[in-house]
């Protein structure tokens, strides 16, 4: 062999070599991006697949009531409703100011929306665009919004409270806003009459005056992890370890907080044990409500649909229900239909939550029942001694999930007549309406 020759087969290797050393170089991924990768996993590992969500989008109106002439419609659709709140929510209020609360004022054309539980007034800026006031106030609360047009054309915005010595507020709508109210007001199509429960003469409630047609469906759940909440939820999850208990699925402790899965796994309670006696920690309704949506975002705890439901009066405890098909669910089986929150000194004592996220079922079954009318509803409760019309706090259609028989995991949605009474939803039973001599009260028919 030629030297010339040697010296070209050398140099042919040599560079096969370095092209080798190059394409190595180029895949190599060294330990440190490993490590953040791994890092990663953790932050991903917090998380149980939902969402974050602002306070606007989880307090929202349970009716809208337009009042023309002595008459009371609302919505048929539960679209319409949360379409019109989105209209509302764009509007801008100027020259808000308290006044002290009084009676539901009187106007030819008015519209009143009307919310599941008290909201705190400081969350008036989460809903509606003030404009350059600046507006903060340290208390009060509003249950309803009630927008009057005047003989002038202008348009004074009530906000009232349930309890008759709490501070009120009174603002004026912009006038650009003016033109979309008075198209609420004046919409026709999409409405269902109203009738109005007064109860012992104090209530405003108000059901729709004949029968009521609503879809019942078929959902499918999916299992969410724990592994995220736990190393969300404990201080460190390192040391979180996993015993036995009665009445229990799984308990995981640290000594410290425990988390009991509850038997079937569709529902979990996380609760920090008892300690040294420490001075109490007043909170004010916006904080537990500010607090507990930043405690449920910070692991993406949104699981479904989702609004506020219930704001303790002692600001202690927070419950949001799940809604489904723009109705909300206000009953179910394994009592998976809400999120609650329980406060002390100013720190989550207590978080309860499903363990399950809702979907469509594949079998697409569906259909409809038909609900008795609210006439028939309020003949109910005058005419049954089950109820006491005092201690009636809401009456509405809602949802309850009915678990599917053959071990099926999925759940039947169905809709119910409900009545809030203390504090507690309670389905109108069938049994029920026929005591008293009002058959057929509640029910499909």
């Amino acid at each position: 062999m030629k030297f010339e020759t040697l010296k070209s087969i050398i140099l042919l290797i040599l560079i096969c070599f370095s092209l080798l050393l190059t394409v190595g170089l180029w895949n190599y991924q060294p330990l440190t991006d490993e490590v953040g990768e791994d890092n990663e996993n953790v932050v991903d590992e917090t998380t149980i697949g939902g969402k974050e969500v602002k306070m606007s989008s989880l307090i929202a109106p349970s009716q809208f009531v337009f009042h023309r002439n002595g008459a009371h419609y609302s919505f048929e659709d539960g679209k319409d409703r949360e379409n019109a709140y989105k209209i509302m929510k764009n509007w801008t209020l100027f020259n808000i100011h308290t006044v002290e609360n009084r009676v539901v004022p009187e106007a030819a054309k008015m519209m009143e929306v009307i919310f599941p539980t008290n909201i705190p007034a400081q969350a008036i800026k989460n809903i509606f665009t003030l404009g350059e006031q600046d507006f903060g106030p340290s208390s009060g609360e509003f249950r309803r919004i009630f927008f009057s047009i005047n003989d002038n054309g202008s348009v004074d915005v009530f906000f009232k409270p349930e309890s008759k010595d709490a501070l009120a507020y009174e603002a004026s709508l912009r006038s650009e806003n003016i033109y979309q109210l008075e198209n609420l007001i004046a919409t026709t199509e999409g409405l269902r009459e109203q009738v109005m429960f007064t109860g012992d003469g104090e209530k405003r409630i108000f059901l729709p005056k004949d029968k009521v047609v609503v879809p019942w469906h078929i959902l499918d759940t999916t299992t969410i992890p724990v592994a995220p909440l736990k190393n969300s939820l404990f201080e460190d999850p390192s040391i979180v370890e996993s015993f036995p208990a009665p009445r229990v699925e799984q308990r995981l402790t640290d000594s410290l907080s425990n988390l009991e899965v509850m038997i079937g796994g569709k529902r979990m309670v996380f609760s920090k044990l008892p300690s040294e006696p420490s001075p109490q920690t007043a909170m004010s309704s916006y904080e537990v409500l500010d607090k507990s949506i930043s405690f449920i975002n910070a692991h993406e705890g949104w699981t479904d649909t989702f609004r506020l439901g219930d704001l303790s009066t002692a600001n202690t405890s927070i419950t949001y229900y799940m809604y489904q098909k723009h109705l909300p669910v206000l009953a179910s089986e394994d009592n998976i239909h809400t999120i609650k929150v329980d406060y002390q000194n100013g720190q989550e004592k207590r978080y309860t939550r499903p363990l399950v996220r809702l979907e469509p079922s594949i079998n697409k079954s569906d259909g409809t029942d038909t609900l008795s009318s609210g006439d028939k509803i309020i003949a109910l409760i005058n005419e049954s001694r089950k109820y006491n019309s005092k201690l009636i706090e809401d009456i509405e259609i809602g949802y309850k999930l009915v678990q599917q028989s053959g071990g099926y995991g999925g759940y039947s949605l169905i809709p119910k007549w409900f009545i809030l009474e203390n504090g507690s939803w309670k389905e109108v039973e069938e049994s029920f309406a026929r005591e008293g001599g009002v058959a057929g009260a509640m029910g499909a028919n």
